[in-house]
């Protein structure tokens, strides 16, 4: 086995532990309009009738169940069984256009291609061993003219850790490759994970993942950077002055 595929599949028991905690909106939130993407994530992609869209890392299906009532024929893969059985659950009792698929990203079955939309969210490039590889995967499953919409944590998040005395630098904002536990800060850890659950983490400065897009041959259209207050707890006013997501749209040509 791989470098990479060794630190995924070390995450995947981890992932599956912790996704019983991890439940999406009740089918109804969806069924009367709920949708739990940000206003400017559906500003992005106005035009989803009729295309197909890949999401990596989907968790729970949340957003792919939301994408799909927006009118995109949705395939959702992520690397837990666990939060994927309770996925296609709630497709089923929403009546998406849904299909889900346990997989890694880095594993993906060959028949998926040819996308219209390939979508990843909040909590996606910190799990990646290899960027690279990431980026070419995308470039090969898109079809040409498709898009790819990336919406992330911001490292600087990552890295600042706020505590009573100050404001910490706690892992390397060039770490790369390097794992991390994400022991420093439990909120910057998968939500429903303890101080015992085990995952190896990456830190990719943003720089890092425009070029790996660009070198697999992906036009950016779209990048900004934005904070958001509520990330940084303690921080009160300065937290409207530091990044917390950054958004990527590209294009395949």
């Amino acid at each position: 086995m791989d470098r990479t595929l060794a630190y995924t599949r070390s995450n995947r028991t981890s992932w599956n532990t912790i996704a019983p905690a991890r439940p999406s909106q009740p089918p109804e939130f969806f069924r009367r309009g709920g949708s739990t993407l940000d206003d400017f994530e559906a500003d992005l992609l106005p035009e989803l009738n009729g295309k197909r869209m890949l999401h990596l890392a989907c968790a729970n299906g949340g957003d792919s169940i939301s994408w799909a009532f927006r009118g995109a024929s949705v395939t959702g893969v992520d690397i837990s069984d666990v939060a994927i059985e309770s996925a296609s659950t709630l497709a089923r009792e929403t009546g998406a256009d849904v299909r889900f698929l346990a997989a890694d990203m880095y594993e993906i079955p060959a028949e998926l291609r040819d996308f219209d939309v390939i979508y990843a969210s909040w909590g996606v490039v910190c799990w990646l061993p290899d960027l690279d590889r990431w980026a070419q995967i995308i470039v090969d499953r898109l079809r040409s003219g498709g898009t790819f919409l990336l919406g992330e944590h911001h490292p600087i998040w990552e890295v600042l850790g706020v505590r009573p005395d100050g404001v910490q630098v706690t892992v390397d904002y060039f770490g790369r490759g390097q794992p991390t536990e994400q022991a420093y800060d439990q909120a910057k850890r998968p939500t429903g994970s303890i101080p015992e659950t085990h995952f190896d983490a990456f830190v990719w400065p943003v720089s890092d993942v425009v070029m790996s897009l660009m070198r697999a041959g992906l036009q950016v259209e779209e990048f900004f950077e934005a904070p958001a207050p509520e990330m940084y707890e303690g921080l009160a006013d300065a937290a409207k002055r530091v990044p917390a997501i950054y958004v990527i749209k590209a294009r395949k040509d």
